[in-house]
């Protein structure tokens, strides 16, 4: 069977990499003139009641974020159930620009979904935010937590410097950042309306399935973020399998798309399996978090960036999730420590105050 996906993924990894920004650019400027003379409509409910928008809601293959889109819709819901939550897909987001502009109200707020796609890595995303932040400065927009990554080279540096005078110059533009290194980058260009959150899946809380757990599941980047070798996840599978007799493999990307109806069942999905393991190991910052809300041990190897550090550093206070860097004798100790631990299961609460100032922004 064709699978567009995976196509899709091994075209990007072959380009040149200013070649693939180029080409984004391209796409995104045509598209946004394309949709500005032949908009798309979209049904929207009581006229009366306020609108709250997700904007670049998930409709792609990562678990991650769609757990992201999931909590944040959650969250909204739950707190302003007055109120008409409209979610526009990220691939819908230039189809449907113009003609938001034509029906939104004063009071209407728009919210950003979050992740870590600030950046040049995920550019796409990274333009239409761009774009929603220029078309709408007469709205409030607030922009869920997000990591920042740009890298250190003459490119990255006029980008960030953008993104960063495309953020200050809104006037009610709320940034959310989920952790210190991005912070502190941000807060040299921002100075109001910036605050640090976790990652708003951690907002979940206890997901409380209860499985007999079995065996370890492995859960390992395959992607240009990955920067382990095969030899080294072998390594990895081997000592696991050292202690458990059943090992399971799996990722928080799947290779099919998932649509909003598929949203949830796919999710549950994982967090049963997570659920029912007695280890997980992985190097994805939502295989962590996935580990962290079924309070599930986990040792979470290192990756060359920041993301996956900053939000770990909200979990290290949990006896049952472990960072290291790569190093096997490391990693054999943390399986046999884990073995013996007592987990205290996961409480959502400690992070109430961060996630109730979203709330509050919203309100004001």
């Amino acid at each position: 069977m064709w699978n567009h996906i995976k196509f899709i993924q091994k075209l990007k990894s072959i380009l040149p990499f200013g070649l693939k920004l180029l080409i984004i650019r391209i796409l995104v400027v045509g598209q946004y003139i394309f949709y500005s003379i032949f908009p798309q409509r979209f049904e929207i409910g009581d006229n009366s009641k306020r609108k709250i928008y997700v904007l670049l809601s998930t409709d792609y293959s990562n678990l991650g974020d769609h757990a992201m889109t999931y909590a944040h819709i959650k969250m909204l819901k739950e707190n302003f159930p007055e109120a008409e939550i409209i979610e526009i897909l990220v691939s819908d987001t230039l189809k449907k620009i113009k003609y938001l502009q034509s029906i939104i109200g004063e009071n209407d707020v728009l919210t950003l979904k979050g992740g870590g796609n600030i950046g040049l890595e995920y550019f796409r995303e990274e333009l239409y935010r761009r774009i929603l932040i220029k078309k709408f400065t007469e709205n409030k927009i607030i922009l869920f937590p997000q990591t920042v990554y740009f890298p250190d080279t003459p490119k990255g540096n006029k980008e960030f410097k953008k993104t960063m005078s495309i953020f200050k110059d809104h006037p009610q533009f709320y940034t959310l950042i989920r952790d210190e290194i991005s912070y502190e980058m941000v807060n040299k260009y921002l100075k109001e309306r910036l605050f640090l959150t976790p990652d708003i899946a951690l907002s979940l809380g206890n997901l409380n399935i209860n499985k007999d757990r079995q065996g370890v599941t492995i859960c390992l980047r395959d992607d240009k973020e990955g920067i382990y070798s095969r030899e080294q996840k072998e390594m990895i599978m081997s000592s696991a399998k050292s202690y458990y007799k059943k090992l399971t493999i799996t990722d928080t990307i799947t290779n099919y798309s998932i649509s909003i109806a598929q949203r949830e069942k796919e999710l549950y999905k994982i967090w049963n399996l997570f659920s029912a393991s007695e280890l997980i190991i992985t190097d994805r910052l939502h295989g962590m978090i996935f580990a962290a809300i079924t309070s599930t041990p986990c040792i979470v190897l290192g990756t060359y960036n920041h993301k996956l550090i900053g939000q770990y550093n909200w979990l290290k206070h949990l006896n049952y999730i472990k960072f290291t860097n790569y190093d096997s004798d490391k990693i054999i100790s943390l399986i046999v420590e884990l073995n013996d631990t007592h987990v205290v299961k996961y409480d959502g609460d400690i992070y109430r105050n961060y996630f109730s100032k979203i709330v509050d922004i919203i309100k004001e």
